[in-house]
């Protein structure tokens, strides 16, 4: 035998020999290599695995957020399925789940609870959370009453921080440099002092010019002149069974007034015939797909939001032998302020208002300038050994707010004169809700598992700006009740019946004594079914969730008898049909591929009265239509401001050791969310929005360098729309209705560097 033919024969030996070990040991490596990360949350106050808790639950992790360049609600929305996200002016920031959008879009109170770390965040302008350090975000869908108490009427959100690791130094800095002046610096460093103390610091800060023209001056509108944040957290492990956890940070604002663009009233192509006070005739409304404005023409003394938010908490946990024990206490003190050019037109100031030595260039205060809150929350929870588990607590909360709303008017031919004031409104409600709440969960068999969770809530509102010292109380229970049953280890089917409840308030444009000075609480059942699957060895996961919502009273604006003012007040029933898909599959080893669907049909139910909608439609108190040619009664309809579609998808390839020890990856992520409504008339719409971003990055343990491009295909899209009476045309008696378009941001693109130490 030739050398050639030995060799030949040990290459197929040593094949046959590898093929043979390979077919042994492959299929449990491979599954290894190829399973999806698990991801533990804390939606229920314990740590749980994602796919073991029998709730529609969407979470990010921290390399997720980077990659996705989710750094505000609005990101978050865009990737999480019948999550949707709109504010007004830059502030009453109001995320919106399964279609429960807030009806009243300047109400103190969210329809979704925000949280840093559980502890509650009050004011609706410090709701975002920018270059906070995060571990991961949780989206939890759902009426959360029964969990987290107040305003979690239709889920929660929860922003959880990093915990510091005992005896580790490291820390972590990054940066960004990016088009239209983008800029960012962040990081954190993670010091032991000793075996059971861990100090962790963090802080950063960010600026961008914006992108939308504005052709008044030739800058650039929709951006922050900065974001800032620092804080520390403090763990400590003074005995094997104790932790102590103490939390302080800064959020800051200073961002630039929003681009907003105004539509020309002549351009009304609908509704009722009227007259404005000029004498020109106008229809009331329009009808179709608004304009997508690209830019915008607003003035430069107007004022974006400008605040900050302060937040500190403790935690302490001890285990017993059959419990744990834990206990937090918060602080948080905030206060927000901004006045918005709503004319949009550069000639407003000398265009006479129908009020004499008025023009019609008018600025917009919507703010929160004030939201202090203290809660303090003790449970006492099993260690979930056997069939029976428990938790039993009681929790406190006092708040004192104040929110803002006032529309404004410059006198005739006078840009630099005083501000006249046409409305203004200010509540200052002082909150104190005092709860006690268990859950009960039995294991009946190894696979079927039933759950009671119940909260009694006792709650107090003080209307501080009220002369005689008005008060409102209100008693609820907010129960959730759940069965799972674990199939496999890889197959959960769950259902849950769930109460979401929303304490009432006060109006303070409405004089005391007048029914309508006061509404009460809204509330809904949501019944829920799902799936939670692992597939193909661990290879592929996916969730599934199909609801049903009954919405009751719910707040909305109507208006008030002989009276030229609108008020919340508690009217007609809503109800919210739908499902949604997530799901994550490790198509190779090398190649990751995410993706969401969210279904979903929100409806007014027979009967609903539209409060935005009475004046345009010749049902306002002394109205001067001429011809009615709508009506506000709304049954049937689809909920102003939510989209009953949404989809996304994300895929992205790696490939290992390109150069030395650098991997790169390559990223593209696409999102689609349906045009939404402007008002429950469904009469225009929005547009829809289709975003496109892309990333190419080289990582190794200790550094990534990232390229990235959002809105890669520079579309233009509307973030929102809002219809207002034009005051200006003698609205609401005239009946007369202005839009105000708010562009979203087009193309940016940058580098990020990270750096691991």
């Amino acid at each position: 035998m030739t050398k050639r033919n030995k060799t030949a024969q040990s290459g197929a030996q040593l094949f046959a020999s590898l093929a043979i070990s390979t077919a042994l040991i492959a299929p449990e490596a491979i599954a290894q290599q190829l399973a999806i990360e698990e991801i533990t949350v804390t939606a229920r106050k314990r740590a749980e695995s994602l796919l073991e808790v029998p709730l529609a639950i969407t979470a990010f992790t921290e390399t997720e957020l980077e990659r996705q360049n989710i750094n505000a609600l609005e990101d978050l929305a865009q990737w999480t399925p019948s999550l949707q996200f709109q504010d007004v002016n830059g502030a009453f920031q109001n995320p919106a789940i399964r279609g429960l959008t807030q009806t009243d879009q300047t109400s103190p109170q969210g329809n979704v609870g925000v949280f840093i770390d559980g502890v509650y965040l009050n004011n609706r302008s410090g709701l975002e959370f920018g270059l906070l350090d995060l571990q991961r975000i949780e989206v939890v869908k759902g009426p959360q009453s029964a969990l987290y108490g107040r305003n979690t009427f239709g889920g929660a959100i929860n922003y959880v921080t990093k915990q510091p690791e005992l005896g580790e130094f490291g820390g972590r800095i990054e940066g960004t440099a990016g088009t239209r002046d983008r800029y960012s610096l962040a990081g954190n460093v993670n010091i032991p002092l000793g075996d059971m103390v861990s100090v962790q610091l963090f802080g950063g800060f960010s600026e961008f010019d914006g992108t939308i023209p504005n052709v008044r001056n030739g800058d650039r509108l929709g951006g922050w002149n900065t974001r800032d944040v620092f804080g520390g957290k403090i763990y400590a492990e003074p005995t094997e069974d104790t932790r102590i956890t103490l939390f302080a940070a800064r959020n800051k604002v200073d961002n630039e007034t929003p681009a907003l663009a105004l539509s020309d009233a002549a351009g009304n192509n609908c509704g009722s015939d009227t007259v404005n006070p000029f004498g020109v005739p106008r229809k009331t409304l329009f009808c179709g797909e608004h304009v997508r404005a690209t830019e915008v023409s607003l003035s430069e003394g107007a004022q974006g939001l400008i605040g900050e938010t302060d937040l500190f908490y403790a935690k302490l946990e001890h285990d017993f032998d059959f419990a744990t024990l834990t206990a937090l206490a918060s602080h948080a003190d905030s206060g927000f302020t901004l006045q918005v050019d709503t004319s949009s037109n550069p000639n407003a100031i000398n265009i006479p208002f129908f009020i004499p030595g008025l023009s019609v260039q008018s600025l917009i205060d919507a703010s929160t300038p004030k939201g202090d809150a203290d809660s303090y929350e003790v449970r006492l929870a099993s260690n979930g050994d056997g069939d029976l588990g428990w938790t039993i607590g009681g929790f406190h909360y006092n708040s004192f707010d104040i929110d803002t709303l006032g529309v404004f008017f410059l006198p005739l031919g006078d840009p630099n004169g005083a501000a006249v004031p046409f409305f203004e409104r200010r509540r200052e409600v002082r909150t104190k809700a005092t709860s006690v709440f268990g859950s009960v969960d039995y294991a009946f068999t190894d696979q079927v598992t039933a759950s009671v969770e119940l909260r009694y809530t006792d709650e107090k509102l003080d209307f501080v700006n009220s002369a005689s010292g008005e008060e409102q109380s209100f008693d609820f229970f907010a129960p959730r009740f759940t069965i799972d049953y674990q199939v496999s280890d890889d197959q959960l089917f769950y259902a849950n019946a769930g109460r979401g409840v929303k304490s009432g308030g006060f109006n303070s444009n409405v004089a005391e004594g007048l029914p309508e000075r006061t509404f009460g609480e809204e509330t809904n059942w949501t019944f829920e079914i799902g799936s939670k699957s692992t597939l193909f060895d661990g290879r592929m996961v996916a969730t599934v969730s199909a609801w049903y919502v009954d919405w009751k009273d719910l707040q909305v604006q109507t208006a008030v008898a002989n009276s030229p003012v609108s008020a919340v007040q508690n009217f007609g029933e809503a109800r919210s049909i739908g499902i949604e898909v997530d799901t994550s599959i490790n198509v190779t080893e090398d190649f990751i591929v995410r993706g969401a669907i969210a279904v979903m049909d929100p409806q007014y139910k027979d009967g609903f009265i539209e409060g935005e909608a009475t004046a345009a439609c010749g049902e306002f108190v002394n109205t001067i239509i001429v011809t009615p040619g709508c009506s506000a009664e709304v049954g049937g309809n689809t909920i102003s401001r939510t989209s009953d579609f949404q989809a996304s998808i994300s895929g992205t390839y790696t490939i290992p050791e390109i150069f030395q020890d650098y991997d790169m990856y390559i990223r593209g992520d696409f999102s689609h969310e349906a045009a939404k409504f402007d008002t429950g008339l469904n009469f225009a719409s929005q547009g829809d929005i289709n975003l496109a971003n892309a990333r190419i990055g080289f990582v190794n343990e200790n550094l990534e360098i990232a390229l990235w491009v959002d809105n890669v295909f520079d579309k233009s899209w509307n973030r929102r729309v809002t219809s207002v009476p034009f005051t200006a045309e003698g609205a609401p008696n005239s009946g007369v209705v202005q839009y105000r378009v708010y562009p979203g941001d087009t193309r940016t693109g940058g580098i990020d560097i990270r750096l691991n130490f």
